[in-house]
């Protein structure tokens, strides 16, 4: 069958221009108000940053220094959008000229497969969790609870890899999967904003697992990234993860381990440490409140994403930046004892 949304929406894009769903929605209202609050500076030893030498395409550096230098940081609103008469198709969702991607896969001229009917249901899924493991963690699961509320809360037919599918049974995450549908009225929430509703949901979250934890706590635990996801690679990441199992801490690889053993493990320790990325995504419900995210940085690809996150949650974040090598970087064992050293200082 033609996918004629798709069609439809081509046409009308040439004669009106490309719309956004915050143009076309019947209604908005703001689920939660816009605020500000001061965040801390992060924890980094002195000369730090004359190791970086770039950032991702999708930041600045300028961005990332005030990351981390802290201040007063302003929390946009959370607003729901109201639109009648929608499709979704093979990852996309359609009305009119408005187009709105929640997948990398190219459009398809055909719908293959039955079309659901909905009345009313609220969006819980994005494009980045949909691409990256924690943008899913930090936005898609927490979104889950806002749309849930609100309507039946739907996702994409996307494929969840078998912790995605544990952790959503731990978190009590059961958004309808579509792969066509139409609804009458479909909410879009706007819930990139780290403030305090984005804050109620992660402890919502946190306190459903709080049961799993084990007896014996460990200091801290490191997660391994290995060669996974956008190239980062940690060439002494054996190294570094012996010296912080000297230390004592836990090692867990997320590839190999169960979700639920992931949390068990790291429930309640002061430090997670890893590579920036996703894998790190594994400790932001378990780490302790009163707890540290260290994170260690390719100097060519420094980000500090989960800074805002942690901030949201009243954890603290530090970081080491790593020296390039061939095929990836090496943090030195000195500076990362140096920064240990630093955030206990802190925490004690």
């Amino acid at each position: 069958m033609i996918n004629s949304a798709f069609l439809k929406q081509r046409g009308l894009r040439l004669l009106m221009g490309r719309k956004t769903y915050q143009e076309l929605c019947e209604k908005q209202w703001t689920l939660y108000a816009g605020h500000s609050s001061i965040s801390p500076p992060a924890i980094y030893l002195p000369g730090e940053l004359d190791q970086v030498t770039g950032v991702p395409a999708e930041t600045t550096y300028a961005k990332e220094l005030q990351r981390i230098q802290g201040g007063i940081t302003e929390h946009a609103a959370t607003i729901a959008y109201r639109l009648r008469d929608v499709q979704i198709h093979n990852g996309y969702i359609y009305k009119g000229a408005m187009k709105v991607p929640l997948t990398t896969t190219k459009e398809s001229w055909f719908n293959h497969g039955e079309t659901k009917y909905i009345a009313e249901a609220a969006l819980a899924c994005t494009f980045c969790g949909n691409r990256y493991f924690g943008h899913w963690m930090t936005d898609d699961v927490v979104l889950h609870w806002a749309a849930k509320q609100l309507a039946t809360a739907v996702r994409t037919s996307q494929k969840l890899s078998p912790n995605q599918i544990e952790y959503s049974h731990l978190f009590e995450i059961n958004s309808t999967p579509v792969t066509q549908a139409k609804f009458n009225e479909l909410i879009i929430i706007q819930d990139y904003a780290q403030n305090q509703f984005k804050r109620e949901r992660y402890e919502s979250i946190r306190s459903k697992i709080k049961y799993l934890g084990s007896s014996s706590v460990s200091p801290g635990v490191m997660l391994l990234r290995g060669k996974s996801g956008i190239q980062r690679y940690l060439c002494n990441e054996d190294e570094v993860a012996e010296f912080l199992r000297s230390q004592g801490f836990t090692i867990i690889d997320p590839e190999k381990t169960p979700a639920r053993e992931i949390i068990r493990q790291s429930l309640g320790t002061k430090i997670i440490v890893g590579v920036e990325g996703s894998q790190l995504a594994n400790g932001l419900f378990t780490v302790a409140q009163d707890g540290v995210i260290l994170t260690l940085q390719p100097p060519y690809r420094f980000n500090n994403v989960y800074k805002g996150r942690v901030d949201c949650l009243g954890i603290k974040y530090a970081f080491v930046v790593g020296t390039q090598v061939d095929h990836g970087f090496e943090i030195s064992i000195e500076n990362l004892a140096k920064t240990l050293d630093l955030i206990h200082s802190r925490l004690s």
